[in-house]
């Protein structure tokens, strides 16, 4: 180096030199101004901040040591500001006054913020708001995102700073600012002030104001009185002041789920920031592809915030990925010796945040983390009115949550608002949750799960059945929760209702994996006669949807057993037309004719299931029929299910009697009204997201297709079927039963009139689609 012990300016300008930039240049590859290089390689500005000095050394392309050089030429920074105002002797705070913190930041790197930099300093930078306040959860990175913008904001205004974590009370915030900014007064400080910053570019940055929101008048007074002020602000909570614009911090961007690939995991902001840490305390981190995917769960676990990821990463100095992601549920505790003491631990951060709140407000956060993935709020009152305390008035409770950033509002995939907790936060609140009270909560909570999927077990069959897939989506991890509990406490009663009312469900949506392990446990556990039948026909269900014949045979007749025993007519209805299943895809047509006849000719017990049941087995013995070779008896009993299925608006069996009305039609050779029932089918389908039942339909149109001679779109949807098959694992609908030499011929057409190439190009794109598409490219 040119000089002995440079200053900054001078080794940056040294360094510049040497990689043959100008300013300009140099400002351009650190998103810096030239005005801002300038000024440091003057010395006009002497404490840059650590987000803009790795900047300039990622520029400038710096090896570890030249890096290690310009980091150690920065000077410390004042004790108690970022950029001090001028020196007076009697600046220096006296042992018995309160003292404001500085506003430091580890020398690490800044991961997914670029956007939110951009934002904020075009907000800042734009004149329309002088008081932006950072808000969100404790951990999310509102310090380290603020210190850049104040950073960036520093190359055109004097920049102060000001932490308030220390501070006990409202009053001792203005005695801290005016010491900050280089000033002792007594008075009106906020007059003082304004005249002391009277005529200066200013930015202020006030961190951690959420426990002393009683001075936001203070400060909203003070940034009015000074034009050219800017005042930035870190709190859980808004201030809630006139002019005050709030800016919620989101987590880290995440990988993927069950991603495997180290260059998908770096991709991501959450990825980045974990790997890098913890290849910081072991670089000899084991990254094989399952360590990869270990450390992508880690992200999603922890929901992308900073602080708990920083916290994990501390452990890989003694855990490999896999063991670190088994013992997330250990609350981490930080090594870093330089955080701030409500920071060394994740519980600690939440312990910080819970303190602030009042009495009922700490109760709802306590009965908000029985809940999993959320909840609405119809869903928190129904249980609320149960556990807490009479004449607590819950949406004010839960809107003091959002306030503090404990809790965050998003929709559903129903479309309704959802009270969620990111999952670090959702586990404090059950850990504090103890005691009778905990025993209340869970035993409310699950009544409430079982009721609404009683209730959903009906609307499936009915035509808001759309609205209740999507509502029992939004509180699946709710129904798995209680699941959870009820096989934990080995209460099969309950186990096995909720077995039964999401049986359906899990149909539609092909989860059948699911559905047979929650069934299955549930026969193992004391319940009375009838519940255990109906947990032999759900087990019956999914094992006949996943092709396993044999067991959802022995399921189905297990069943039929206890209908006889019992004289049962809606167990019986449901194990004829089982056995029914069962023999008619594996090909005993007369038998599996007999059975569904048998079911549909039992009498009605007046339960909505049983009516259902009924209209599903005339589309099935129209099914059966026309394998026989009677088209004409097979449309005549598929238009008996459909019309009972179009009285209740019901999706399922309509599709059902579709599907055999357009193989008759195929049959028939009129493939124009074989296309019209396809067309509704897959419109059906795309509404219930049923993909099983789709990839059948796309295949059916595939036939169609062909016959038209439009082979691309042959190749587009035997495509789609193939990858939405995938997706679900299994055929689920095996007593669909379509002409394969059709099939086959269409496939051999198009490949001829293609070519091999262009067949698996269209077929590829097909297998691209998700759901949505395959519709829309079918009914297109």
């Amino acid at each position: 180096m040119p000089v002995a012990d440079p200053t900054f300016g001078v080794l940056l300008r040294d360094l510049r030199e040497r990689a043959g930039l100008t300013q300009e240049e140099l400002a351009a590859r650190a998103n810096l101004t030239p005005h801002g290089v300038s000024a440091l390689e003057r010395g006009v500005r002497t404490r840059p901040y650590p987000h803009t000095v790795r900047s300039l050394a990622d520029a400038l392309g710096l090896d570890p040591e030249a890096r290690a050089a310009l980091i150690a030429a920065v000077r410390r920074r004042a004790a108690a500001s970022l950029v001090p105002g001028p020196a007076q002797p009697d600046t220096a705070p006296r042992a018995e006054q309160p003292v404001a913190t500085s506003v430091t930041v580890p020398l690490t790197a800044l991961h997914g913020r670029d956007a939110d930099l951009a934002a904020l300093r075009t907000l800042l930078t734009s004149g329309g708001a002088r008081l932006v306040t950072l808000t969100g959860p404790g951990g999310v990175g509102k310090t380290r995102l603020a210190v850049a913008v104040l950073d960036a904001a520093a190359d055109t205004r004097e920049a102060f700073a000001v932490g308030l974590a220390n501070l006990t009370d409202a009053t001792q915030v203005l005695p801290a600012l005016a010491r900050a900014v280089g000033l002792r007064a007594d008075g009106d400080l906020v007059t003082a002030v304004a005249g002391h910053l009277a005529g200066r570019r200013a930015v202020l940055l006030l961190d951690n104001a959420e426990h002393l929101l009683a001075a936001a008048p203070d400060v909203a007074r003070l940034v009015a009185q000074c034009p050219d002020l800017v005042a930035l602000v870190t709190s859980r909570s808004p201030l809630r002041v006139r002019g005050e614009h709030e800016y919620p911090v989101a987590p880290l961007a995440l990988p993927a789920a069950d991603e495997h690939d180290l260059a998908r995991l770096v991709a991501s902001p959450a990825g980045a920031l974990l790997l890098e840490r913890a290849r910081a305390v072991a670089p000899d981190l084991p990254l094989g592809p399952d360590d990869v995917a270990a450390l992508a769960e880690t992200c999603r676990r922890l929901a992308g915030l900073p602080l708990a990821l920083e916290l994990a990463a501390a452990r890989a100095r003694l855990l490999d990925p896999r063991t670190l992601l088994r013992r997330l549920d250990e609350a981490p505790t930080s090594t870093a010796r330089d955080l701030p003491s409500r920071h060394q631990t994740m519980r600690a951060t939440l312990d910080w945040s819970y303190r602030l709140l009042d009495e009922p407000s700490q109760a709802a956060f306590r009965l908000l983390g029985v809940f999993h993935g959320g909840a609405t709020l119809e869903a928190f009152e129904a249980v609320a009115a149960r556990v807490l305390p009479d004449g607590t008035d819950t949406l004010a409770t839960l809107e003091a949550l959002v306030e503090q950033s404990l809790v965050v509002v998003r929709p559903g995939s129903d479309g309704r608002r959802r009270f969620t907790m990111l999952e670090p936060v959702a586990q404090y609140a059950r850990s504090i949750l103890t005691g009778d009270e905990r025993e209340r909560a869970v035993a409310t909570h699950t009544a409430w799960v079982l009721g609404l999927a009683e209730r959903a077990a009906d609307g499936y069959m009915l035509d808001d059945q759309v609205a209740w897939l999507a509502r029992m989506e939004s509180e699946e991890a709710n129904v798995d929760a209680a699941f959870e509990r009820a096989v934990g406490a080995g209460d099969g009663l309950v186990a096995g209702r909720l077995t039964w009312a999401m049986w359906l469900y899990w149909w539609l949506r092909g989860q059948l994996d699911e559905g047979l392990r929650w069934a299955l446990a549930a026969l193992e556990l004391p319940a009375p006669p009838r519940v255990h039948a109906y947990a032999s026909l759900t087990a019956a269900a999914m094992s006949f949807a996943a092709e396993r014949y044999e067991d959802s045979a022995e399921r189905w007749a297990t069943a039929g057993r206890y209908a006889r025993e019992h004289d049962d007519v809606d167990v019986a209805a449901h194990a004829h037309a089982g056995e029914g299943l069962v023999r008619l895809a594996t090909g005993d047509l007369a038998g599996a004719e007999s059975s569904f006849r048998t079911a549909a000719a039992l009498p009605t017990s007046g339960s909505l299931v049983t009516r259902w049941l009924k209209g599903l087995c005339h589309a099935w013995l129209g099914t059966t029929l026309l394998l026989g070779g009677d088209r004409a008896g097979a449309s005549e009993a598929a238009r008996v299910g459909l019309a009972s299925a179009d009285e209740r608006g019901d999706r399922l069996a309509a599709y059902i009697a579709l599907f055999t009305l357009a193989q008759a039609a195929i049959g028939d050779g009129d493939h124009d009204t074989a296309r019209a029932h396809l067309d509704e089918g897959i419109r059906l389908s795309g509404e219930t997201r049923d993909l099983a039942n789709l990839a059948f339909f796309l295949e059916a149109l595939a036939v169609v297709e062909s016959a038209a001679g439009r082979h691309e779109r042959v190749a587009l949807l035997l495509g789609a079927a193939e990858g939405l098959r995938e997706e679900v694992g299994a055929r689920v609908y095996g007593y669909y039963q379509p002409d394969e030499r059709l099939l086959r011929a269409a496939v051999a057409a198009a490949r001829d009139a293609l070519g091999e190439d262009a067949y698996e190009d269209a077929a590829d794109a097909g297998r691209s689609l998700d759901a949505a598409g395959a519709v829309h490219a079918a009914l297109g």
